[in-house]
C-alpha cells in the first residue's frame, strides 16, 4: 500500500511556486493493532500473549525513562528523558514551576533505513480548508435540518465557521434551490460567530427550499471558500402566539 500526500503551498520560504510534500496519513494505530500486524505477518505466539508483552515492553520503557536511560528500540526508535524550561545562572537548580520533565524521541536508523527503501507513495489532490457546516437547529420549530422559521433563531454547527463581518463576501447564506437567488444574514443579525457554532436571527426569507452555505477567507489574499450544509431547508413562517 503506497503512502499517500498532497501539496501544499509553502509558506516557510520567499521563493515563488515553491510547495511542499504533506503526507496524509490513513490512521493511529495501537497496541491492539500492532499485536493484529505480528500475527498476520505470522507467528505461533497467541495474540493475548503478544499484547502482554506489548504492554511490559511499554512499562518497561516507563521505568528506564523515569531513571534516566535511554531507551533504544531495536532500531525502531530511540525515547531519553529531557528538561523542558531555561535555568537562570549555572547555580540555579530544577523547579517544578518552571521546569518540566518530558520525553523524547527519534527515529531509529533500522526503520528509517526501510521506509526510506521500500516505501512507495501516490499523490492526492490538494484539499484546502473550507467552513464546514455540520448542522442546523430551528429554535423556531425545534427541528434540525429541515425547517427554517423566519423571526426566529438559527444555529448552524460545525468547523471553521467563523467569518469576518467586515468582508462583503463572507457570511452565512441561503441559497433558493429553485432560481439560484442569495439571501445574506446581515452581520447585526449574527449573535454568535464562532469556530464551532454561529447563531443568528432569521431575517424574512421568500418561501421556498434553499441550501445553507458559510463562505470565508483563510488568508487577507486567498480565494474565497465555501461550505454547504448537507441537506435542504425549507421556510416556514413564526407560528402566531
Amino acid at each position: 500500500m503506497p503512502i499517500h500526500y498532497a501539496l501544499y503551498e509553502n509558506k516557510l520560504t520567499e521563493t515563488p511556486n515553491e510547495y511542499a510534500g504533506r503526507v496524509q496519513t490513513l490512521d493511529s494505530v495501537g497496541l491492539n493493532e500492532l499485536a493484529n500486524q505480528i500475527v498476520d505477518q505470522g507467528t505461533t505466539v497467541r495474540k493475548a500473549d503478544i499484547l502482554a508483552v506489548l504492554e511490559n515492553l511499554c512499562q518497561a520503557c516507563e521505568n528506564l525513562l523515569i531513571m534516566g536511560f535511554r531507551v533504544q528500540m531495536g532500531g525502531v526508535c530511540e525515547l531519553f528523558p529531557r528538561i523542558k524550561g531555561n535555568f537562570v545562572g549555572p547555580e540555579d537548580t530544577f523547579d517544578p514551576a518552571r521546569h518540566t520533565i518530558e520525553v523524547g524521541a527519534n527515529a531509529g536508523a533500522r526503520i528509517r533505513k526501510a521506509v526510506q527503501e521500500r516505501a512507495t507513495v501516490t499523490k492526492n489532490a490538494t484539499i484546502l480548508p473550507k467552513p464546514d457546516p455540520l448542522g442546523y437547529a430551528d429554535l423556531g420549530s425545534g427541528q434540525v435540518n429541515n425547517t427554517v422559521t423566519v423571526g426566529s433563531i438559527g444555529t448552524v454547527y460545525g468547523a471553521r465557521l467563523r467569518t469576518d463581518d467586515e468582508v462583503a463576501d463572507e457570511g452565512i447564506f441561503f441559497v433558493n434551490t429553485t432560481d439560484g437567488s442569495e439571501t445574506q444574514i446581515p452581520a447585526a443579525n449574527i449573535q454568535k460567530n464562532s469556530p464551532g457554532e454561529l447563531v443568528f436571527l432569521i431575517p424574512n426569507l421568500p418561501d421556498a427550499s434553499y441550501n445553507l452555505q458559510v463562505r470565508a477567507h483563510f488568508s487577507k489574499d486567498g480565494q474565497l471558500r465555501t461550505g454547504t450544509l448537507n441537506a435542504q431547508l425549507t421556510v416556514s413562517e413564526v407560528p402566531p402566539i
